[in-house]
């Protein structure tokens, strides 16, 4: 498990294209590092119920020799504060507390077409106002590198994830350093993009004028992978 855990995503990626491992396989290994970890680091606040069944209809897509995309079969997590369609989305706060979004903010759509799988939300301070990571519904989430010390925030629910092994790939947002100072304290790679680059559509932004939408991975060309696949114009925002 920990060796699928801690592999690159685009390693991974081509493992899962070269049928060296399966979707199911991988997938299966990310939610059993999850069950054994999580309950110790709080970074995850939401599974997705359905994970399972679409590596399983990821698994058959390969066989039938179709590739859904450069992601195809790879595990992603997304920031708590992004819709994300049927599955609850609640900023942090207890305002949202049983938010359920009709609709994939479009990053979470493109990593879907991308082939993606996600298994999860991730934890966030309220609205992301706060470079701590930690709410009144979920509580706090712990480093991964030590249990007492801050992730940072507000990201912080991602990079501890990435971190601790529980998602090779995860999408997070930042205004003043929110997926940066996190993955800075995690010892993980997040940026935040050029202005305009990534659709921030379907996020809860609180500083229009600088609140942009990024990725988090174990590495560097993990994340320029991630950012290939959810940069990109978006009509419905018009910023």
């Amino acid at each position: 498990t920990e060796e699928i855990c801690y592999a690159d995503a685009t390693e991974l990626a081509g493992r899962i294209r070269s049928r060296e491992l399966s979707p199911v396989e991988v997938v299966g290994a990310f939610l059993e590092r999850i069950d054994a970890v999580n309950p110790k680091l709080n970074a995850i606040v939401t599974l997705v119920r359905d994970a399972e069944e679409r590596a399983r209809e990821a698994e058959a897509a390969l066989a039938g020799g179709d590739i859904w995309g450069p992601l195809h079969g790879v595990p992603f997590t997304i920031k708590d504060c992004l819709d994300t369609e049927g599955i609850r989305t609640t900023r942090g706060s207890w305002l949202f507390e049983d938010y359920v979004p009709v609709a994939d903010a479009p990053v979470v759509a493109r990593l879907k077409q991308a082939g993606g799988i996600l298994i999860g939300k991730t934890n966030m301070p309220e609205f992301a106002l706060w470079w701590e990571t930690g709410n009144a519904i979920f509580g706090r989430t712990e480093n991964p590198w030590k249990q007492g010390r801050t992730t940072g925030g507000s990201s912080g629910g991602e990079a501890a994830a990435i971190a601790a092994g529980l998602s090779p790939l995860g999408v997070g947002s930042d205004v003043g350093g929110s997926i940066r100072q996190p993955a800075g304290f995690c010892g993980v790679v997040g940026m935040k993009p050029t202005y305009g680059r990534v659709s921030r559509y379907g996020l809860v932004a609180f500083a229009s004028s600088l609140d942009q939408i990024g990725p988090l991975a174990g590495d560097v060309t993990g994340a320029a992978r991630l950012l290939e696949v959810i940069a990109g114009h978006d009509a419905r925002d018009s910023t």
